[in-house]
């Protein structure tokens, strides 16, 4: 049997972005999940750039990238001036970011700080982060908000600060700490990712994932606006599925 390749058209994506923000250099969006940010592979027109640029045109680049099954906050420059003066802000570490996670499991300690450097590993087609003491430096501080107990899983809701802005820190930091991401399809199995990629979501899924997507969210970030000095703040409430626990 000849499986038929599969297109963006055979994937659930969230399409109803929100702009927080606009002005004449900058666009705050809250991205649903999943939603790519930039085109690519399957997702040449769902994702948050094509869509943006098709909205309100113009050159537009984004600043923060969030991964697809990540929610929240994401800057996006209006020109290659913005973009350029942006992107050193976040270069030089110049941002405050805070994230909220669910996890299976719990942290050894209720609140902390990771540091292991993240280097990468081949596993099948993906790159995955794992722990290099060669690898690139990574910082993340977390607290733990609660804990509750689901039959024999414990999960944990945790508020996360990267102070630097590796790819996959977070999910990385907590799956070294024998606490994934719920719903992290890559860092709980990856096998799980791999046949996800290959033919979609599949309910018994949920078996291994606990969650149906990534439940990462990007709740806030604070920046020096560099064009005009004024300091900004935005924030992005959990999606309302979080609250009552139906992503579970």
């Amino acid at each position: 049997m000849t499986l038929k390749p599969r297109t963006e058209e055979d994937y659930n994506v969230a399409l109803s972005y929100r702009v927080l923000y606009e002005d004449e250099w900058l666009m705050a969006v809250e991205k649903p999940a999943p939603l790519p940010v930039h085109p690519g592979g399957r997702f040449l027109t769902k994702n948050l750039l094509s869509l943006l640029k098709k909205d309100f045109g113009g050159t537009l680049s984004i600043i923060n990238r969030l991964d697809s099954e990540t929610s929240g906050i994401v800057l996006v420059a209006k020109s290659s001036r913005s973009a350029g003066e942006f992107g050193k802000v976040f270069e030089f570490r110049k941002v405050f970011k805070e994230y909220e996670a669910i996890l299976l499991g719990k942290p050894a300690e209720p609140t902390g700080v990771f540091d292991q450097a993240l280097g990468f590993r081949q596993v099948e087609r993906f790159r995955l982060r794992c722990y290099d003491p060669l690898g690139e430096q990574a910082r993340t501080l977390y607290e733990t908000i609660s804990e509750w107990n689901d039959g024999d899983q414990i999960f944990s809701h945790v508020r996360v600060r990267p102070e630097t802005g590796r790819m996959h820190q977070i999910r990385a930091h907590f799956a070294l700490a024998g606490c994934p991401v719920a719903g992290d399809k890559i860092y709980i199995d990856s096998a799980v990712y791999t046949r996800y990629i290959e033919e979609g979501w599949c309910e018994e899924m949920l078996r291994v994932t606990k969650a149906r997507r990534l439940l990462l969210h990007a709740t806030r970030l604070e920046v020096i606006h560099p064009m005009t000095g004024d300091e900004l703040c935005f924030k992005s409430e959990l999606p309302q599925e979080w609250s009552s626990r139906r992503c579970l």
